[in-house]
């Protein structure tokens, strides 16, 4: 046995087809109090035949009194327990006599019948409520009994008669009245089946039948062109001046590479750097004017390249914080000797004073460029070719990493992006001495992007003078072709020219298609569809099975137009 629980919202057919998915035998339906669907004689009638042709019993258990009385009438059964009335001193007074009805064994309780007089299994959370109640009687018997029932208590007086009859008058007369209420029961059955049936006729043939028509249109190709400008200063779409939103996205990229010198010469050239210069003495300024010597530890002398102001140190409790300046120094001579690495620089001009040991410098890098004699130098087409060879290389890394920047959803042009070098450098000036020398170059991406959604929907929009007053743009075939007139990255716009290819179908006269076919059969049907030129394929779809023709209320006819 199998129960449905059903929804006071659900389907009338949706309860058929998950009864027919049932490979129980008995079915039981629990309905709650005010489910539409079955509060209706010809549904219940369909109910009951759809479950005989299945060959399953169908039983419902409900509180709803109208579901309950239709059901009855349909011969559905209800599954309700009803605890039999218990008689606390079963003791009756009949024809001045005293009758013990603890003997007798007909008292009724209640029986589940089957069409196929088999006995019904009792769901077992039910069991309890159909077992027989067990009758409390107590030793002594009063002379006038307390009836509980009233109706049990009319009952029991009408069999007591019957009774007190003899044999053979008793037996004909109960045969007699369960012959009586078995024929009005039959003639009760009969007219009940009679109406149903004829409810369902009218169900059948008048409620149940549709038809749909689903028609696939012929195609035709549709191809156009337009313009477009896309400006960062918009912040909507213009249709009159056919101008989008756009926004103006820029990335910048560096690289630094070294490179081998492939010129040669007799050079006499001073190495060069950069020293840091301390000021430890006073709060106070200092001037040191070009030349001013420093001196390393290892004696080599580098001069100031310009007069510099070394700022005043800074005085806080007493303690002295000192100051910094960097400044650009050359060699005292020519040579290789002098492209030392980093070091401590004193001040010789100070020596003997109390500045000497307050000013001193220190170099974080090595000189470099000191050279003499014969040797390797960096021309400028080193220079220029080292260069370029570094731009090419961040080319690509600077374009990848420019489309990481674009925000989602909006398009770049392969053509609407530049490429420049904001500056490029070189550790060595032309025809500098030195066997190897490094370039840095840094580029900057920039582009215009526009959300594409935005310039389909300006196409869509000035589509209408483009096809046919009777046929519809599939917009989901458009496909658009985009080239890039003019760029313009200081104002921050870009001009598009589209073109536009997509498909279009003709507009269907559905009610006057439906007026056509209603009533038709099949191959009219057919023939019909057929003969109108802007159509591909088409069918027709009867329902129920049983249906052969188009139904005459229009109402019941369905036209969809389905594009492949």
């Amino acid at each position: 046995m199998e129960k449905f629980y059903l929804k006071p919202t659900d389907e009338f057919f949706s309860i058929i087809d998950n009864l027919k998915l049932s490979k129980e035998l008995n079915l039981v339906l629990i309905i709650p109090s005010g489910t539409n669907a079955l509060r209706s004689i010809i549904n219940l009638r369909i109910l009951k035949e759809e479950c005989s042709f299945l060959g399953k019993n169908i039983y419902i258990s409900t509180s709803d009194e109208l579901i309950k009385k239709l059901a009855g009438q349909v011969k559905i059964k209800i599954l309700e327990p009803q605890k039999p009335q218990i008689i606390k001193k079963p003791i009756a007074k009949s024809m001045g006599r005293i009758v013990d009805l603890r003997g007798i064994k007909d008292i009724k309780k209640p029986v589940i019948e089957t069409d196929t007089e088999e006995e019904f299994e009792i769901p077992e959370n039910l069991k309890s409520e159909f077992e027989e109640p067990e009758i409390k009687h107590k030793e002594e018997f009063s002379a006038e009994p307390k009836i509980e029932d009233e109706f049990f208590y009319k009952e029991r007086i009408s069999e007591e008669k019957i009774f007190a009859e003899p044999l053979p008058e008793r037996i004909q007369k109960e045969r007699k009245k369960r012959h009586f209420k078995i024929s009005r029961k039959k003639i009760f059955s009969a007219i009940l089946i009679i109406i149903g049936l004829l409810a369902l006729a009218f169900v059948v043939y008048f409620v149940l039948p549709h038809a749909q028509i689903v028609i696939n249109p012929k195609k035709e190709k549709v191809q156009f062109e337009t313009n477009i400008l896309v400006d960062k200063d918009i912040n909507s779409t213009n249709i009159e001046t056919s101008e989008i939103a756009g926004q103006l996205v820029e990335t910048e990229k560096m690289a630094s590479k070294e490179f081998p010198s492939t010129g040669e010469k007799d050079v006499s050239q001073k190495a060069i750097g950069k020293i840091i210069i301390y000021n430890q003495y006073s709060s106070s300024p200092q001037t040191l004017v070009k030349t001013t010597r420093l001196k390393s530890k290892d004696g080599k002398i580098f001069r100031l390249t310009s007069t510099v102001t070394i700022p005043g140190a800074t005085i806080n409790e007493g303690q002295i914080t000192p100051s910094t300046k960097e400044v650009e120094v050359e060699a005292d001579e020519a040579g290789v000797e002098y492209n030392i690495g980093p070091a401590d620089f004193t001040i010789p001009g100070f020596e003997g004073t109390p500045k000497y040991s307050a000013f001193y410098g220190k170099s974080t890098q090595a000189m470099s460029g000191g050279a003499k004699g014969k040797m390797k130098v960096a021309t400028q087409n080193d220079i220029s070719g080292a260069i370029e060879i570094v731009k090419l290389e961040l080319k690509d890394v600077a374009i990848a990493d420019f489309k990481t920047v674009i925000p989602a959803g909006l398009k770049l042009l392969d053509d609407a992006q530049v490429l420049s070098v904001v500056e490029s450098s070189s550790n060595l000036k032309a025809n500098q001495a030195g066997e190897k020398f490094i370039v840095t170059v840094k580029v900057k991406v920039s582009g215009i992007v526009f959300n594409e959604n935005d310039a389909l929907s300006l196409i869509e929009k000035n589509v209408g003078d483009k096809i046919p007053q009777n046929r519809t743009l599939l917009f989901s075939t458009i496909k658009t072709t985009y080239k890039t007139i003019k760029l313009d990255l200081k104002q921050g716009s870009l001009n598009l020219d589209c073109s536009v290819e997509a498909e279009s179908v003709v507009n269907f006269e559905e009610q006057k298609i439906k007026k056509d076919l209603a009533g038709k059969n099949e191959d009219e049907v057919k023939t019909y569809l057929s003969s109108l030129p802007d159509i591909e394929t088409a069918k027709v779809i009867f329902w129920p099975f049983w249906v052969k023709k188009v139904p005459k209320n229009q109402n019941k006819i369905k036209v969809t137009t389905k594009i492949n």
